[in-house]
């Protein structure tokens, strides 16, 4: 009896204990969900209190740039027309800076949203653009504020200058054409006219007058230009004729019929006898019975030839290669207005340049020419240098 009544306390106890177990284990679970549960909604506030801060911040500077937005809408009527060329990306830039911070105003989230970091940052960087673009343009307001009409007036002094300029130019152009000596008398006097005359309306303050003038320069320039350029072809047309004919003796042994070809191909004709000269260059009579052959610039399309010479002289290829080198003094003057330009500098003299010429442009045999008994008639690399630079048209 006793034993049951052990059992029984003993049972009993231990249903109690687990049921104390079970019960402490439920409010345990209780206890965490609601520790839990606070936590969430302690983090809940906690959100709704930064969302509500952050997009209280945004609000604040979006009502900053609204009226940022507000206080230049007027600035809006300001047109490229009404600044200076130069301006015209200042308005521009600002129109661009003004429409960015409405589309951003636009694009705000609403009021049951939380404001980003992104949409701060969007919103302090278009207040940045729109006021450093109203402050620039805050610069241009007097040219705004003086009306249209002194925007065009200082368009048009802008534009008097450039066309002063560009005038300028051309008549420097103009100058160092007209110093050109390969161009007649008549032409360099056409141009040093033609500059006085822009000279004079270069102080007006007309600007259709100024840019008649530059027009009017331009168009003799052209010509004058044309000119050089058609000339030029013909004297590359006479070289290659002359270079074409061959240095070749007749039956009898004579090279005369040779000269004869080489200065007919460069369209040159022959006067036998220097003394005929005399009237357009000086020659003394010594020199009309010593020289060979001889070029006078005042009579450009004749070849003078010793009509004394005895067939020892004619007999020789010098004899033909000789009015290659006149020739060459012919195409040194075409090309510079004289046969002795100052490119030729002082390692060469206006003899062995005038042989150089002939050598590198019409045909002639160096060693030929090189037997001159004379050594001003002697080539070296000083010669052939000068003979390229007047070939290339520098005479100075």
């Amino acid at each position: 009896m006793t034993e049951n009544i052990f059992n029984n306390n003993y049972h009993f106890h231990q249903h109690h204990s687990r049921r104390r177990v079970i019960s402490t284990v439920i409010i345990s679970l209780l206890v965490a969900c609601v520790s839990v549960g606070g936590a969430l909604l302690i983090g809940h506030q906690r959100l709704v209190a930064t969302c509500s801060e952050t997009m209280k911040s945004y609000q604040q500077q979006a009502e900053q740039l609204q009226q940022l937005l507000d206080d230049n809408a007027d600035a809006l009527d300001i047109t490229t027309d009404d600044v200076l060329d130069e301006n015209k990306s200042v308005v521009n830039d600002f129109q661009t800076a003004y429409k960015q911070a409405e589309e951003e105003l636009a694009n705000a989230p609403s009021d049951d949203q939380c404001a980003s970091g992104q949409n701060s940052d969007g919103l302090k960087s278009a207040t940045a653009e729109l006021a450093s673009a109203t402050l620039t343009l805050s610069d241009l307001y007097y040219q705004v504020d003086n009306g249209a009409e002194n925007v065009q007036l200082a368009n048009q002094i802008k534009l008097l200058a450039d066309a002063r300029s560009a005038l300028n130019s051309t008549m420097l152009s103009a100058q160092a054409l007209s110093r050109n000596q390969s161009l007649s008398s008549k032409v360099r006097t056409q141009l040093s006219r033609a500059v006085s005359l822009a000279s004079n309306v270069m102080e007006t303050n007309d600007l259709d007058d100024i840019q008649d003038a530059r027009d009017q320069l331009d168009e003799i320039i052209d010509e004058v230009n044309d000119q050089l350029l058609a000339a030029n072809q013909e004297l590359l047309d006479i070289e290659a004729a002359v270079s074409n004919i061959a240095t070749y003796a007749s039956a009898d042994g004579s090279y005369i019929d040779s000269a004869m070809d080489i200065l007919s191909a460069a369209k040159l004709q022959p006067v036998w006898g220097l003394e005929k000269m005399r009237g357009a260059c000086s020659i003394t009579g010594e020199q009309a019975s010593s020289w060979l052959a001889a070029f006078c610039s005042a009579t450009p399309n004749y070849i003078y030839i010793n009509n004394t010479l005895g067939s020892d002289v004619t007999s020789d290829a010098y004899f033909a290669d000789a009015m290659r080198h006149e020739i060459a003094h012919y195409l040194i003057y075409r090309r510079c207005g004289t046969s002795e330009p100052a490119s030729i500098g002082s390692g060469a003299n206006a003899e062995s340049t005038a042989s150089s010429y002939a050598v590198l442009y019409l045909g002639a045999n160096a060693k030929t020419l090189n037997r001159a008994m004379d050594s001003r008639y002697h080539m070296n690399t000083a010669s052939d240098e000068a003979a390229a630079r007047i070939h290339a048209g520098q005479c100075y």
